[in-house]
Parts: structure tokens; sequence; C-alpha cells
């Protein structure tokens, strides 16, 4: 399977740090102090490059031979990543407690940014609001370089079938030990998933392009 480009990972563009977290927030969340502003943004960017590389590492597990498009596997590595995010967040909410949190309660000195619910709130802001902004400009310049309107009933097609994807393939993945799913019976689950799926792509895409591009996307 085509490998997500370097820069899903991350990157700095000599510019400062990569989120201006005070824009960001857009209000709906101000640190009372300039160490917690920086433990957010350092958060934000720890919880992005997390699930970048596991949506990375799902992708270089799914099986080989699929026709979709080098774009489209990219925007499917972000939808995973979001979703991995998403999952993340609801987990986040619901924690298990441990010795640390146990211990966080009785000893001031131990705090965790992550047990306040509005740090959390935003910090997953952040990463979510970075990763859509993604997916928006990544589908916007696959239909754009084909002549195909961004918004339209074809392309918004084309995009929820590729996030549907994504999810399905979560839902196989967000349990398994990425390191030891070679041996997994439920790789054949996620081979026959991903086949039928990356078909439903497929046939978005040509839809889209019958309908719009007078030179239609053909598969590779």
């Amino acid at each position: 399977m085509t490998a997500c480009p370097s820069y899903l990972l991350g990157h700095n563009d000599g510019k400062g740090d990569r989120y201006s977290v005070l824009d960001q927030l857009n209000g709906l969340y101000i640190p009372p102090d300039e160490r917690t502003l920086r433990r957010v943004q350092q958060k934000g960017l720890a919880l992005d490059r997390r699930v970048r590389v596991w949506a990375q590492a799902v992708i270089d597990l799914l099986p080989r031979g699929l026709s979709m498009l080098p774009d489209e596997v990219y925007i499917l590595c972000l939808f995973l990543a979001q979703q991995r995010r998403l999952n993340l967040e609801m987990d986040a909410r619901d924690p298990q407690v441990t010795l640390r949190t146990r211990l966080g309660r009785v000893l001031p000195f131990l705090p965790d940014i992550e047990e306040d619910p509005e740090a959390l709130t935003a910090i997953h802001r952040i990463v979510a609001t970075h990763l859509e902004s993604e997916i928006d400009r990544a589908c916007g310049y696959f239909c754009t370089n084909h002549n195909i309107p961004p918004v339209s009933d074809p392309s918004i097609d084309w995009r929820v079938s590729i996030r549907f994807m994504a999810q399905s393939v979560h839902n196989i993945m967000s349990q398994a030990d990425l390191r030891k799913f070679d041996s997994s019976p439920r790789r054949f689950e996620l081979a026959m998933v991903v086949r039928e799926l990356s078909a439903a792509v497929i046939d978005r895409r040509k839809a889209m392009a019958a309908a719009f591009s007078p030179d239609p996307v053909r598969d590779r």
C-alpha cells in the first residue's frame, strides 16, 4: 500500500510552532498562565503525532494491490488519524483509575493537565481542527486537479466513502496489536473489508469523474 507523505507525521515551517494555540482555541479555553499554555501546546503536538503515526502503521498493513490512488490513500490516512483521535478523546473522558491518578489526588506536585476537562477539550480541538483542515485541503486539491467541483453531490459521496472506509478499518484495528497483526486471524477480516470498501471508493471516484471531468480519472 502506498505510504502517506512524510509531512503527514508533522513539520515545522520555520515560522514558529506548528500550532498557534491562542488562534486554534478561539476563545474556548483560556490558559491561566504561560506554563499551562505551553503544556497544552506540547500535549497537542504529541497527540497529533501519536494518531498520525498510528494511522501510517495501519496503512502499512493494508493488503497490497488495491486500485486506490495515492491521493486517496493519503486522505484515508488522515481520516484514520481523525478517527483514532476521536476514540482517544472518548477514552480520556472515562479513564481507568491508575496509581498515578490516585497519587495525584493527594499529592499536588503530580498534576496532569489531561485531568482538566477544559484543557483536554482544548487539546483535542486543536488536533481535530488541524486534521479536518488537512482533509478539506486534500480533497479540494484532488477535485480541483481533475476539474471537479469540490462541493457537489458526487464529490461528497466520494469523500464519505473514504471516511466510511477509515471508520470500518479503525473498528478492526483499534484493539489490535499492530506489531503482531500479520499472524492475527483478523488480518483476513481486514483484507476482505478493505477490498470491498476500496472498490466502493473507486466506484464513487469514477462516478464523480464521469459527471464532471472531461479527462476521467483512471485507475493506476
